[in-house]
């Protein structure tokens, strides 16, 4: 299949590989070029909408779409995700009238903002507590109504805590990891809250399963296991052979006995698509790349 993937980052790297391994035509647009693939790259910005339409001429059949802010420290409040909701929205209206055959876009856990319990897509109330999840909410609501009468396939798959390789330094797993190496103090803000870890090639393996299944508009991408972030350090610790004096810096009402984990009756899991990783062989894998 001809597949544009909107994105080149952390998480669609290893999408875009995924299924090129698995013969698709692949084709990219991203702001700068990713020199860890193969495919053909076209460098632009989704901002600039009338420019990247002219990439839609090469009549995709599937568009998968992951650009969003990511960046760490400001990712939750930027006033960007003004523009990439808005972006999204516009790539909705255009392909209404296309024979695009399927739409997918990567969502969040962040959506159903603070849960006591597992999170399933189309029954899980939707509570986003802050500007990105609320324009990731906002974005799927007005794609779901421009597509309800349209011939294209729509899927909002939203992903928990995703980690592997080249992820951001600043994210938990990877500082974890360069801490432990280096010796240096380690510093947790939130001990209680349990999180869904899932692997990018997992991830990967899911968008290939939704590309080739029939599934609901709404799935989350995630294992149905969750950890704390001790529990992720202790594991970390084992793997690496060496152990270190953490400090636990507890902030109230930040993260105290929160849930995000994808539930057992998740649409994708009921399909019969599982990830492949555990914790373990996920934490191995990093650690060998």
């Amino acid at each position: 299949m001809k597949i544009l993937v909107v994105g080149s980052g952390f998480i669609a790297t290893p999408v875009i590989q995924k299924l090129e391994s698995e013969g698709h035509e692949l084709l990219t647009y991203s702001r700068t070029l990713n020199e860890n693939l193969k495919c053909r790259q076209v460098v632009g910005d989704i901002f600039l909408f009338e420019d990247f339409v002219e990439t839609l001429l090469w009549e995709p059949q599937v568009i998968i779409h992951t650009a969003w802010i990511t960046t760490h420290s400001r990712y939750k409040n930027d006033s960007s995700n003004h523009e990439y909701a808005r972006f999204t929205y516009e790539l909705a209206k255009y392909i209404a009238g296309t024979e695009l055959e399927h739409l997918i876009i990567l969502g969040s856990c962040a959506e159903y903002g603070h849960q006591a319990a597992a999170s399933t897509a189309g029954i899980t109330k939707l509570s986003p507590n802050n500007l990105y999840a609320q324009q990731k909410v906002q974005a799927f609501n007005s794609v779901r109504e421009t597509l309800k009468e349209s011939k294209t396939r729509f899927t909002w798959a939203r992903i928990f805590q995703p980690y592997g390789p080249k992820q951001d330094m600043s994210r938990l797993i990877p500082y974890l990891i360069h801490s432990l190496k280096k010796g240096d103090p380690i510093q947790l803000g939130d001990t209680t809250s349990i999180h869904d870890w899932i692997t990018t090639r997992d991830i990967a393996s899911a968008i290939s399963w939704l590309i080739g299944h029939q599934v609901s508009v709404e799935v989350d991408i995630g294992t149905s296991r969750g950890f704390n972030n001790v529990e992720i350090l202790r594991k970390l610790e084992e793997l690496l052979g060496d152990s270190t004096q953490w400090q636990q810096f507890d902030t109230q009402n930040y993260g105290a006995n929160q849930v995000s984990i994808a539930g057992k009756d998740s649409p994708l899991l009921r399909s019969g698509w599982m990830p492949s990783d555990s914790l373990q062989t996920g934490l191995e894998w990093i650690l060998s790349t």
